[in-house]
């Protein structure tokens, strides 16, 4: 299997399970106990292939894994407080589609990646499947909404994770990696309730609980691992727009699932993205 195709496949894989645990963030009474029960079986599960795959991480691997830790505590937080003021089918599209068409900027400037023309051209057809995505007439034109700000902010955070993961997963395997930034998360995220005086485990060993936070973890940690691997052979400024392929279902996920309004204008142009996806990966050098 060449490499666009196998990256084209990882990549929708990822987005579809993404899209899925992103809306029982949207749904959930309490996220953040969520997010806090989430980690600690992620960090269970994963520990003995940890172990398993464990090597001496280098001084670069460091500063690249405590870097996404903390940049995926702001991503989690925004994420949060991005679902608990708008329509799932409005900011879900925003915020990866942001993160995910800014990465290629970085990716050319910052570590001299090179873009084939084609796959530029399938960027900027994404370009414009996103901004049909959110065209709509505000209610107060004068005042944007907050869980707009807020996705705004998540998809700044997923343009940085996802160059520094670029880098991250040259120094080291990519189970390892993700395992050693998702314990620099939790570690911050336990840190910052303490602070705040908030509890994140009442009811932990309940077993809805305990069967919501395997289905949310383990789906959030295979998604990730896909998107880690496929960068370990193809480059982010090709495998961040590819991301999008999520955003295509999100607005039939938030009118059947979460009875959200259906927009046509949004439907049109989740198929944009779908067309700029597929012309991305045709063009993969």
């Amino acid at each position: 299997m060449n490499n666009n195709v196998a990256a084209l496949s990882l990549v929708i894989t990822s987005g579809f399970i993404h899209m899925i645990w992103n809306s029982r963030y949207k749904i959930s009474k309490n996220p953040n106990q969520l997010f806090a029960g989430t980690r600690v079986l992620n960090l269970l599960y994963l520990l003995p292939f940890c172990i398993y795959m464990y090597e001496p991480i280098s001084l670069k691997g460091l500063i690249y894994i405590s870097a996404s830790g903390l940049i995926h505590y702001f991503y989690f937080y925004f994420l949060i407080l991005m679902y608990n003021n708008e329509d799932f089918s409005k900011v879900y599209p925003l915020s990866r589609g942001l993160g995910n068409l800014l990465t290629p900027v970085l990716g050319v400037t910052l570590i001299k990646e090179t873009i084939s023309k084609i796959s530029m051209g399938g960027i900027l057809i994404n370009l414009a499947g996103l901004l049909l995505l959110n065209t709509r007439k505000p209610e107060n034109p004068k005042k944007l909404n907050k869980g707009t700000i807020f996705s705004i902010i998540t998809g700044i955070t997923i343009t940085a994770y996802s160059y520094i993961d670029k880098l991250g997963v040259e120094e080291l395997n990519p189970v390892q990696y993700f395992y050693s930034y998702m314990l620099i998360t939790f570690v911050i995220y336990n840190f910052v309730a303490v602070l705040k005086k908030e509890t994140l485990y009442t009811n932990f060993l309940i077993k809805k609980n305990l069967l919501e936070y395997s289905f949310v973890g383990l789906s959030d940690t295979f998604s990730y691992l896909l998107i880690l691997y496929s960068l370990t052979f193809t480059e982010v400024s090709y495998i961040a727009p590819m991301r999008n392929s999520g955003i295509v279902i999100s607005s039939l996920m938030g009118f059947v699932y979460l009875n959200e309004k259906f927009n046509k204008i949004r439907a049109i142009g989740s198929i944009v993205i779908f067309i700029g996806i597929i012309i991305i990966t045709i063009g993969i050098e």
